[in-house]
């Protein structure tokens, strides 16, 4: 079973994401603080993010750069999402997909589906 992690502050988005990914099959962790992102990613070590572009009034690209840079972080891929067309940005920093909101449930399922196949991880969700 595939592991996702949602990084999100919108409590309406990640109990809809929530649903939805384990309905799908994926096990899922939620944060939605900034400063739990990297030590839940250290634990958790999904296999894949699914992080908004603001977090709480922050902008999440220096997570995403950090995730990067860290070993035992830097394969995991990473779906960054928003309501604003930021995926130049995203993907600069190293970000592995953008998708803009609103998405349709079933693309962005298989999406983090294709995300984690080309990653080559080892799990995958039923």
């Amino acid at each position: 079973m595939s592991t996702v992690l949602i990084v999100d502050d919108d409590r309406g988005m990640i109990h809809l994401l929530q649903t939805l990914f384990e309905l799908e099959g994926f096990q899922v962790v939620t944060v939605s603080s900034f400063e739990n992102v990297l030590p839940t990613c250290r634990e958790v070590l999904p296999d894949v993010i699914l992080m908004d572009l603001r977090l709480r009034g922050r902008e999440t690209l220096p997570l995403l750069r950090q995730i990067r840079q860290e070993d035992g972080l830097a394969s995991i891929p990473v779906v960054m999402t928003s309501g604003m067309d930021c995926s130049s940005r995203c993907l600069e920093a190293g970000a592995d997909l953008f998708l803009l909101k609103p998405f349709l449930p079933d693309e962005l399922v298989q999406k983090v589906r294709e995300v984690i196949e080309s990653s080559g991880a080892p799990k995958q969700a039923d």
